[in-house]
């Protein structure tokens, strides 16, 4: 068999299961529901010899023909990391920064940058984008699916805006959930640890006539962090110096007030989901979802009766999907998707404005802090594969994307604004050679964004196969990122809910992009890949060597002064202000290399090894003076927001009489995580899972002991008071028959 005919063979073993679990219907109307539960056997989804990928080019091609890196982590992997939630499992992956915001709130993002939302990375969940438009980035904790939920993981390691658009700007998660004819009957996941943590999850599946279906509802709940007891000085608007310590519009002269609190670190998170699976009997498919997840945060400091240095965060999310695919002759088809996200967000409370002038405090009385905001987004998109040739592949299509939000305290003049984006795609590939050795990747990405224009995001990859084990990619990409709405229209302020002495009320701005423009960020990106499957019998290992120019970096900058007349009330005596601005604010350059590398000697050993070696370079200006003009000596070194180190390992093993178990080990050198977060030191951790197969009652159930930071090494992450200690958990698991 010749390369080519190899090659051919493997991905015709793959491509319809794969295409189905991202709910593209089965194609062939003579399917029967007996060969329905084949192709979905979990075999399907994924080889250690050639798993396909459907991520990279909207094209189903094994991950050798693949026009960038891929990571792909299968139901095995997520089991074996002992992960309790999704952003956990994505520590598997070179390059990849995973941090906990608060108990259950995490942030994660491919090469940093990544601050309380990070805007650089498209996120999916079978095929439907969960990128939030209001501040950007994903809000892991909304997500309405668990870990049980989930069949593998495609992660697009670098630029994939060719495919996905603007915010597929540094790379892809996609998310790939089980096909609703996989699950059968009743499942009951139970999970209790450290911090007070509990979950209970319930997933029943079945059939109704031609329809599969699968719900699933969950409850957790956390205490999050340790409530340690720490210092803190006054703070100028939560009001850590007590209210009555400060009399009103009068100056407080003294030592500056210290105050022992306490951290509330609560979290409550209640999920469903739903996912139906139809074949018509002209063999169209038919997938609907929809899920809704109520998350309430407390995120606080205590001292007894006042609790509001931060406060608490409420979330209400829903979605729905709709998807209709046809197979056409030659291995084509079409399908078209629409899809719906809500998000609700809820922090407003009431505070103290107490300012701090030289020694002395004033208590400008209580104001109206925080914000809240309704953002939806819709999506519709058409897409046709064409027949294949035995060279040629090409997928075409277009769609429109509204994203809708509005709020209080967070737009200007508390507006309402919305952004349409319309979109066309077009990617091919391309087989030559006397043994179809060389493959040729090009996709084209056009969007006309409201506000912006239009913008182009290109991609080459030029894949050459050495032999059946060996191959090398070239690739370039230019994609673009555009302005989250809170980046182009924010404007917040503290109000003034009873002022002082009878005096009007008084708005102090804080931040305001009124009147200023923005670019959309741009970044250029160059690769070279090398990859090796089954070499040695079980090895697969790829690289990627990669030039990333990242230009117009939007973030925010002090405009001293630049706040005139945003107090007509002149109680505070500040006109004009400091104010801060988003803005262009500088470049970046990143140079580095991944590797990732999987070797499974038997079936029942896996290893998998995972690193990122980087480079940065770069800066962002931090302040204009009065005329507007650019402080050339303000400015921010952001070559630490990269760490030049990240690594994973994970060793799994099942032994004899029902038990299996996995080590773990991940590191992470310096990182100054930017904005909301903190400039921290390296850590290193070490996490160990046990597990044992048991029949309960007649049912099918696996008990886990899961060890996060086995060996206590303390360490900090995001934030200086997120002290990430030893964990322990008990997870037990039953299939009800």
């Amino acid at each position: 068999m010749n390369l080519h005919q190899n090659m051919t063979h493997r991905r015709s073993n793959f491509a319809m299961v794969c295409m189905a679990t991202l709910a593209l219907a089965i194609p062939q109307t003579a399917l029967a529901s007996d060969d329905l539960m084949i192709a979905m056997d979990e075999n399907y989804f994924f080889s250690e010899e050639m798993p396909v990928v459907l991520s990279a080019s909207r094209l189903a091609q094994p991950v050798a023909d693949s026009p960038a890196a891929m990571t792909i982590i299968d139901r095995e992997l997520i089991e074996a990391s002992g992960a309790l939630n999704i952003p956990d499992v994505l520590r598997l992956v070179p390059g990849f920064q995973v941090s906990h915001l608060s108990g259950q709130n995490l942030t994660a993002q491919y090469h940093g940058l990544a601050d309380q939302n990070p805007k650089r990375m498209q996120v999916m969940i079978d095929g439907r984008s969960v990128y939030h438009a209001v501040f950007g980035g994903v809000r892991w904790d909304t997500l309405p699916i668990t870990l049980s939920d989930i069949e593998r993981i495609e992660v697009l390691r670098g630029s994939n805006a060719a495919s996905y658009g603007s915010n597929a700007f540094m790379g892809v998660v996609n998310i790939i959930t089980r096909h609703a004819s996989q699950d059968r009957g009743d499942e009951i996941t139970l999970t209790g640890g450290y911090g007070d943590t509990y979950q209970a999850e319930w997933r029943h599946g079945g059939s109704w006539g031609d329809l599969d279906y699968r719900f699933g509802v969950s409850a957790f709940s956390t205490s999050g962090f340790p409530n340690y007891t720490s210092t803190h000085d006054y703070w100028d608007s939560t009001g850590v110096v007590p209210p009555e310590a400060v009399p009103d519009v009068s100056p407080y002269v003294g030592e500056i007030l210290e105050r022992e609190i306490e951290r509330d670190d609560d979290q409550q998170i209640a999920r469903f989901n739903f996912r139906g699976d139809y074949v018509f009997d002209n063999g169209d498919g038919l997938l609907f979802e929809a899920g809704y997840t109520r998350n309430d945060r407390n995120d606080s400091l205590l001292e007894g009766d006042y609790d509001e240095l931060r406060p608490d965060e409420n979330l209400r999310s829903s979605f729905q999907l709709l998807k209709w695919s046809r197979a056409t002759k030659g291995q084509g088809e079409i399908s078209v998707q629409a899809s719906h996200n809500l998000l609700d967000f809820d922090n407003q409370h009431v505070d103290y404005f107490i300012l701090d002038i030289g020694p002395d405090l004033y208590n400008l009385g209580p104001v109206l802090g925080g914000y809240k905001y309704r953002a939806h987004s819709y999506d519709l998109e058409f897409q046709h594969r064409l027949p294949e040739t035995p060279d040629w592949r090409t997928v075409w299509g277009f769609g429109a994307r509204l994203d809708q939000a509005d709020g209080k305290n967070i737009f200007v003049d508390d507006e309402d604004y919305e952004r349409l984006q319309l979109r066309g795609f077009v990617h091919t590939e391309r087989r030559f050679g006397d043994q179809k050795q060389w493959v040729i990747n090009a996709g084209l990405m056009l969007e006309h964004q409201e506000d912006f224009g239009v913008f182009a995001s290109p991609r080459l990859a030029i894949n050459h196969h050495l032999d059946d084990y060996h191959t090398v990619r070239i690739a370039a990409a230019r994609a673009y990122r555009m302005p989250s709405l809170a980046e182009q229209f924010n404007e917040s302020a503290l109000f003034a809910l009873s002022p002082p002495f009878g005096a009007p009320p008084y708005n102090y701005i804080a931040n305001s992009n009124r009147g200023f423009d923005l670019e959309p960020e741009n970044v250029t990106t160059y690769e070279l890949g090398f990859m090796s499957t089954d070499w040695i019998d079980g090895l697969s290992i790829d690289v990627r060597l990669f030039h990333e120019e990242l230009r117009d970096y939007i973030d925010d900058i002090v405009h001293e002064n630049g706040c005139s007349g945003c107090d007509t009330s002149g109680v505070l005596g500040f006109d004009p202000h400091d104010i801060r601005v988003t803005e262009n604010a500088g470049k970046l350059q990143i140079q580095g290399l991944d590797l990732q590398a999987r070797f499974s000697p038997n079936d029942r050993t896996t290893f998998v090894q995972a690193a990122s070696f980087t480079r940065a370079k770069g800066y962002a200006f931090r302040t204009r003076d009065d005329a507007g003009n650019l402080v050339t000596g303000v400015t921010d070194d952001m070559a630490d927001y990269v760490p030049k180190l990240t690594v994973s390992t994970l060793l799994a093993h099942r032994f004899n009489h029902g038990w299996n178990g996995s080590i773990a080990y991940y590191a992470m050198s310096d990182m100054d995580w930017p904005n909301d977060g903190d400039a921290l030191q390296a850590y290193s951790r070490v996490d160990l899972r046990l597990a044992k197969e048991l029949n309960l009652g007649g049912n099918d159930s696996l008990l886990e002991l899961i060890v996060q930071n086995a060996l206590d090494e303390e360490f900090e992450e995001f934030r200086h008071q997120n002290r990430f200690e030893r964990r322990a958990y008990l997870r037990l698991r039953m299939d009800l028959d």
